[in-house]
């Protein structure tokens, strides 16, 4: 059936070669056991870690990826450990840009695109268009690599990148719409025909919000049906990951180096406000000190820990007297955001959790959830969110106990004052 036949949008097919696995179904780490296949995708959070069979031993330990293939690069963003690229050194000493601006980071993705019409094997099914995750301008095309670098402007950063595409329909300086055709699904350069792409980490969000717009059918095989459709708008989840800058990072950055953490190589960490790849595994180890989940983003829950030191600061300073500030002692418990610090003591877990490598990324900190979903609506400004939580904090067993608690020392302080006003008998 021909596709310009077809009255109704059709929904792309999406597959990926899944990691190696034995007949069980569980995954294969060692070196040249278990069989892959290709797997459904669901969506965005279907994608496994790019070349799953390569890369099937990698791992984060202490901070450091280990057992990757030779010459590729990972970080943890959102809670996993994922293929990345950045402006860094070879094997031999050589500076390798790959066109990126310094600190930089791209994530890689592969996954399979095929009309439905067709059996997903076949060439004819998987010679499909594939559209643009993102509004931009072209800056580079290599047709010998089927490359297409789209850019936030014209000569600006490298937002999205794809290779192995044929038939390129965009030329250097093109303007491009969200979801317009780039090129064609094909194996130029590589042997096997699948979408190669890597986003910039900026736009995590909307790498996140294009697969699934693929998976849903919003963004059909047809591109008649994608003509004058926009991205949906990304919704601020209050994180920042690896390659973004920001004040709150050179805030987080003064506290860890308050506490003694130190970049990858050994050095101080730098205080400004950046985010490189050599602060990770101290943002892991910072993490896990403070018993929340091992993300490798600048998350809510991270940042906490900078709002609290500020707020100590500022306690300290409205409580002194003659514009003094009091003595604090030097050691690493006062320091402001440690975990047996005092105004954390109450609420820190009383086991720390397991090592990076042992813990699950989706394990959250299992201490006061009605202020976890309290600060979370705060901070991303969802006044649904925050109605919702007002109420279940209102009806909940701990407010009812703070309120008698608070009812009584008002009533003790009641009486005192009575006591106190009192006339005295004089014998």
């Amino acid at each position: 059936m021909d596709r310009a036949e077809t009255a109704t949008p059709l929904t792309y097919r999406i597959q990926q070669l899944g990691p190696p696995r034995y007949r069980d179904g569980s995954v294969s780490t060692t070196h040249k056991q278990g069989v892959q296949n290709n797997e459904s995708v669901s969506g965005f959070d279907s994608l496994v870690l790019h070349h799953p069979g390569d890369n099937r031993a990698a791992r984060m330990v202490d901070g450091v990826v280990i057992a990757g293939k030779a010459g590729r690069v990972f970080a943890h963003i959102d809670g996993r450990l994922q293929e990345v690229e950045y402006s860094r050194e070879d094997e031999k000493g050589r500076l390798r840009t790959y066109d990126l601006l310094p600190d930089q980071v791209l994530v890689k993705r592969d996954f399979i695109l095929s009309d439905p019409h067709y059996g997903p094997m076949s060439k004819e099914g998987r010679t499909v268009a594939v559209p643009s995750p993102v509004p931009g301008i072209i800056g580079a095309r290599r047709d010998g690599e089927g490359l297409i670098d789209i850019h936030d402007q014209a000569g600006g950063k490298v937002i999205a990148r794809f290779r192995h595409l044929s038939n390129i329909q965009v030329g250097i300086g093109d303007t491009v719409s969200y979801g317009q055709t780039l090129g064609m699904q094909s194996n130029v350069a590589t042997p096997a025909i699948h979408v190669h792409i890597e986003m910039d980490s900026h736009y995590y969000r909307q790498f996140r919000n294009y697969v699934d717009d693929l998976a849903s059918g919003r963004l059909p095989v047809q591109e008649e049906y994608r003509r004058g459709l926009a991205a949906r708008p990304v919704v601020n989840d209050g994180t920042l990951r690896l390659g973004q800058s920001s004040e709150q990072i050179r805030q987080l950055q003064s506290v860890m180096h308050g506490e003694g953490y130190r970049n990858a190589d050994g050095s101080p960490l730098d205080r400004d406000g950046v985010y490189r790849i050599g602060m990770q595994g101290a943002l892991l180890d910072f993490q896990h000190a403070h018993g929340i989940a091992q993300t490798g983003d600048v998350d809510p829950a991270t940042l906490r820990f900078v709002h609290a030191a500020h707020s100590f600061e500022r306690d300290r300073h409205h409580h002194s007297e003659g514009g003094r500030l009091p003595a604090v002692k030097a050691e690493a418990t006062t320091l402001p955001g440690h975990p047996h610090h005092a105004d954390h003591s109450g609420s820190m877990p009383s086991e720390q959790p397991p090592a990076v490598n042992q813990r699950s990324p989706q394990a959250m900190h299992q201490h006061t959830p009605l202020l976890e979903s309290l600060v979370s609506a705060l901070e991303t400004d969802d006044a649904r969110a925050l109605s919702t939580v007002c109420e279940e904090i209102a009806g909940s067993s701990a407010a009812r106990d703070l309120l008698e608690q608070g009812r009584a020392l008002l009533g003790a302080e009641h009486m005192q004052q009575h006591t106190q006003q009192a006339p005295r008998l004089h014998l």
